[in-house]
Formats: structure tokens, sequence, C-alpha cells
């Protein structure tokens, strides 16, 4: 099931599925012992080469990894003897059988008399609670402000570097805004106890310049700000640049589903990556591989190569067979340490190969880049360039899913369809560029105000779709009004020309539709925006 814990959670489960695994060992090494005094066919050795690759990877990963060395070391001299006839295998067994017992001596020494060797504690960073201002125009500050607050973002006011240093000893901003030269006699760059501290608690930096040069821009870059902006400051687009870069800090942390027939390791796994705020979805059955993937919707597949019923290329070969899910990137995890077996279990599938055992720091940092890459592509496949927001099709598809989701839940979901008023004014008062700020604008907006669970699309033009699950009629009114009140006092300047916008919108649920599919509802959305906009616009219906 899908796994989503706090902190002290996750703490408690780690240290009872290690008190799970320190349990297992000694039974787990007189089991294989077991197996050789049995030998009589091949298949103990078989079900003895399975049990070692297992223990390779997982005593590593628990912090035993003379153990795991060991036990790869006795795979290994498995596979070598496997192929000889039953008369020379016989001849092998004996030494066989004294690095088991080895193996076994090895457990009962690491538990008594040694701690396991101690693995990161990286975790999920509290959130950033605001943005920090330090500028030297007050009347640009309040319109930040003001437009800031609309997008439900919290604002602190700086005076200077030493107010911020102070900040700093308690607080941690989610991004500081700053003009280069705020105050007289003070230069930014020559802060270095501030941006070195700035950049090792990951917070964000905007600079702003009242003169666009390039030996500036280069000491920007030099100090690792994410933005350069110059005046006069075009607040709407330093606005969707705050919201894009929160985005990238705080949200969208990615699912992984994990395939691994050690139960032990995949929930271990599976904790690493939830400290680290990624959601994860443990497979239990393989033949149920493709329905659970449907359902999690997952944005990377973390699957063990080599497992009792089915390989993991097998089960990539499968995957790939569904093109909803051709896309989906699969990471073998695995203590193959072949190169040329990993290449050929790549070429059936999958798309990149992390060798086992691994430490938790290694693992959350190899996901976290992988997904990354992955969410890089499918947002160009999926999204919408000037708003990020989901494609037309792509919105489409998962109201769609949503749609069957909530037909077989029980539970309401909405459909809102919201248009921008009078758009084409806006377009030949002010030209194209700034109706796409204006567009920018309001996508920010939404993206600022719905849940996690809730999707916004680009539907086409200065026309947008919310898909709200889990959301009766009236929970979706109340947040769409919420965004035109807020959208209602931004303000857009061009030319000295300040002008605002509304928009109208229309609610469908399917708790109180007779719609039959996604295509319905969403028509039945479109049918109460025209009601809208006959209605006098600037209102949700």
């Amino acid at each position: 099931m899908p796994s989503s814990k706090t902190q002290v959670d996750i703490s408690e489960a780690f240290s009872r599925v290690r008190q799970r695994f320190e349990q297992s060992l000694p039974v787990r090494a007189e089991a294989m012992l077991e197996l050789v005094l049995q030998h009589k066919t091949g298949n103990e050795l078989g079900r003895l080469k399975a049990e070692t690759h297992k223990l390779a990877g997982a005593c590593g990963t628990f912090g035993y990894p003379q153990l795991g060395t060991l036990a790869r070391k006795i795979e290994q001299y498995i596979s070598n003897i496997s192929a000889l006839s039953a008369e020379k295998q016989s001849v092998k067994i004996p030494e066989l059988n004294q690095m088991l017992y080895s193996f076994k001596e090895g457990v009962a020494q690491a538990l008594s008399s040694t701690s396991p060797i101690a693995t990161s504690n990286e975790s999920v960073a509290d959130e950033p609670r605001a943005i920090w201002l330090l500028l030297n125009n007050q009347l640009l500050i309040s319109e930040l402000v003001s437009q800031l607050n609309a997008f439900g973002l919290t604002v602190v006011q700086l005076a200077d570097f030493d107010s911020c240093l102070r900040m700093l000893q308690t607080e941690t901003p989610a991004l500081l805004f700053t003009q280069i030269e705020p105050t007289n006699g003070t230069d930014l760059f020559k802060q270095n106890l501030l941006l070195n501290t700035l950049q090792q608690r990951q917070s964000r930096l905007l600079v702003f310049s009242d003169n666009d040069d390039f030996e500036l821009r280069i000491k920007a870059a030099q100090h690792y700000a994410d933005d350069f902006f110059v005046s006069p400051l075009d607040v709407p687009n330093m606005i969707s640049r705050i919201s894009e870069l929160l985005e990238q800090s705080s949200g969208g942390k990615g699912r992984v589903y994990i395939v691994d027939d050690d139960a032990m390791l995949a929930e271990h796994y599976a904790l690493v990556l939830n400290r680290i705020g990624i959601d994860t979805f443990i497979n239990k059955q393989p033949q149920q591989i493709v329905k659970e993937l449907i359902n999690f919707q997952p944005d990377l597949i973390l699957m063990d190569m080599y497992m009792p019923d089915y390989t993991g290329a097998e089960l990539a070969g499968v995957i790939r067979q569904y093109p909803p899910l051709r896309r989906l990137p699969i990471v073998f995890l695995s203590s193959e340490q072949n190169k040329n077996l990993q290449n050929r279990a790549m070429s059936h599938g999958a798309d990149d190969f992390i060798t086992k055992p691994i430490d938790d720091l290694q693992l959350a940092q190899a996901v976290k880049v992988r997904l990354a890459r992955s969410m890089q592509i499918k947002n160009l496949v999926e999204k919408d360039s000037l708003t990020g927001l989901i494609k037309h099709s792509a919105i489409k598809e998962v109201a769609e899913f949503e749609f069957e989701r909530a037909g077989r839940t029980g539970k309401p979901l909405s459909i809102v369809m919201l248009d921008i008023d009078h758009f084409k004014t806006v377009n030949d008062a002010h030209g194209h560029a700034t109706g796409d700020i204006v567009i920018t604008a309001l996508a920010t907006l939404m993206r600022k105000r719905i849940r996690k669970t809730d999707r916004a699309g680009r539907y086409g033009g200065e026309e947008f779709m919310l898909v709200l699950p889990d959301c009766d009629a009236e929970q979706a009114r109340l947040l769409t009004k919420q965004i035109l009140e807020n959208f209602a006092i931004l303000h857009f300047d061009t030319a000295g020309q300040p002008f605002g916008c509304t928009f109208s919108a229309g609610v469908a649920s399917s708790a109180d539709s007779q719609a039959e599919n996604a295509e319905q509802l969403i028509n039945h959305a479109d049918e109460a925006l025209y009601r809208a906009k006959h209605a006098g616009r600037n209102q949700v219906c």
C-alpha cells in the first residue's frame, strides 16, 4: 500500500525493520546450513543461491557490510559449482559447508560484539516559512507584499544585511529577494556568511538591480543566484518565478514503486525514501503489478533484478507491453556486479542500474537524481511551456482516470472550467506579451491554491481546467471563488497603464451529475461556465 508517514513514524519503523532483520539472521544462517545437509539435487543449490543473493544486498544495507561480502562470495561459489556434475559437486560441498559455518559465526559475532555501521539520517527539511524581502524601494515592497500575499505566501521585510543574518540564527527563508545594493555602502556579493548560509540551507536567492550589467550577472551566477531581475521590475513574472522555484524546492517529491522479493529490504528502501518526502508503494504480488502501477501512478519503478518467480527483466518486459506505462522509468536495484549482465538486463526495458549494497544516503541521492530527470522529461511531454500546467490532452486523461476512480470509491469528483474575462481586450489594448503575463499569473495562482491531489491544466488559450478528486461541488465553488478573489486583486502594468483581470468559472460534480463519463462531466462544467459568462462574468456557477 502507499506509504506516507511522519518523521517520528519513520524513525520508529526503521528501528522495527532493523530489529526484525537482525533477529532473522541467525535463523537464515542455520537454514542455509540445513539446505547443504539436505543436498541431493540441484534444487537445494538454487534455493541457497537465491538466499545468499538476497543477503549480499541486505546485509550491507542494514549496516553489516562484512556479512554482505561473505554472502556474495558464497553466492559466487554456488554459481561456479552449479554447472558441475553431481559427482564433482559432492566434492565441493564440504568447502561450501565451511563457508556457511563461517557466515553463521560471523552473524553471531556481529550481533553480539558490535553495532551495525550507522546509516545516513537524511530527512525532509522543515518547509521554509517565508519570502524575505530586502529592498530600498518602499513602494515596490508594498506592491510585492500585497501581491505575494494574494498567492498565499508569507513575506518578511528586512532593513539590511545585518538584520538578515540575525534572522538566520533562528529561521530559514524559502527565498531571499534582494537588491544587489539595498543600502548605501553595502554590496550583496561581499556578504559571504549570508550567501554561504543560504546555500547550505538550500534557500533560493533572487537578485534585483537598476543596471543590466554583464559583470553583475556573472557575480550573481558565481554566488548561485537563481535569477536576475532588472528595473523596472516585472512583478507578475517575478512572482511566477518564485512559485516555480518553491515548487522545485518543496513540491513534487515524487512517487516510487518498489519491487523486491526481500520484504524487509523493500520496506527499508521505502522508509529511506519516505524520509526525504517521496511516497512509495511496495509490490507484494508480481501478478498485480500492472493494476497497481495504473492506480498508484508512480514517477519511477525501483526493481530487483533477480527474484524467485519472475526476473526483473521479465516484469519490465510485461510493463512495456502497456502503452500508458511505456515511458515510466525502471531502475534495476541488484547486487549483480557483472557489467555485461547489467547491460543485458537493461536491454529488456530498464533505464538505469543501481548496485547493491547501497547505503541510505546514496540510495536517497540516486533516486532523487533519477526522479528529477524523469520529471523533467515528463514535464516536457505533458506540460504547457508558458504556464507549466498540464496540456489539453493530458488534463483530459487525468479527468478520465479520476472519474473512473470516483466511480470505484464512491467519492465525488469535481471539474472546474475557468475562462479569463475579456481576454481579447487585454491582448488588443496591452499586447500579446502582456496577455501571456496574465495567463501565467492565473496559472501560478491556481498551482499555489489547489491541493497536491488536485490537477490544473491549460485547456486552450485563456481557458483552464481543474480536476478536484474527493471534492464536492460546494467545496469546489469555494476554492474557485478564493482563487477568483485573489486573481482580481493582482495588478498588471504596461507602459504606466495598470489594470486588473477577472475570470468566470463553471463547476460540475460527479455527485450531482448524471454524467456517464469524464467527457460528459467536462461538458456540464463548460455549460456552467457559459452561465457564469451570461450572468455578467467575474463569478462562479
